[in-house]
């Protein structure tokens, strides 16, 4: 069943501004079985795309302060989901890796939001699964663009 909002969108921007803001809730929101909160998986995510870095390096990907990434960072080093290197250019500094735990508990915070994308587009046909992927694949290359 489709629902429409209670403040239907009358322009492109303002549909996906409605958008960002039910996906940040629910994407936010925990899920049975999450192993780690839903701005720490976004630090194992950027580790994933990146590589590993040193924190400074991180927090400037993630355009974070460096204390928010260096408290996730002692976290998830506490939980095993990263791994922490001596910098072989400066040894006073770390490196930070995804750790195989980490990136397993990545997998399954990915896994379970995915499952609950494909319920919500259960009904939609296979035309329009991939006009919205070629919408928002386009989409996202115009915002990679004006940053």
């Amino acid at each position: 069943m489709q629902t429409q909002p209670s403040d239907a969108a009358t322009t492109a921007e303002d549909a996906f501004m409605q958008l960002m803001l039910a996906m940040g809730r629910r994407f936010r929101s925990r899920i049975d079985g999450d192993t780690v909160d839903p701005s720490q998986a976004s630090l194992l995510y950027a580790l994933k795309c990146h590589g590993s870095m040193r924190l400074g390096d991180l927090a400037e990907v993630m355009q974070l302060d460096a204390s928010t990434v260096s408290r996730h960072v002692q976290q998830l080093g506490d939980r095993g989901f990263i791994e922490r290197e001596p910098d072989p250019v400066d040894g006073r500094a770390r490196i930070i890796a995804l750790s195989p735990a980490g990136a397993a508990s990545l997998k399954k915070s990915f896994d379970q939001r995915r499952a609950f994308l494909t319920a919500a587009l259960a009904d939609w046909d296979d035309a329009d699964r991939e006009r919205l992927r070629h919408d928002l694949t386009r989409l996202t290359a115009s915002l990679g663009a004006t940053s």
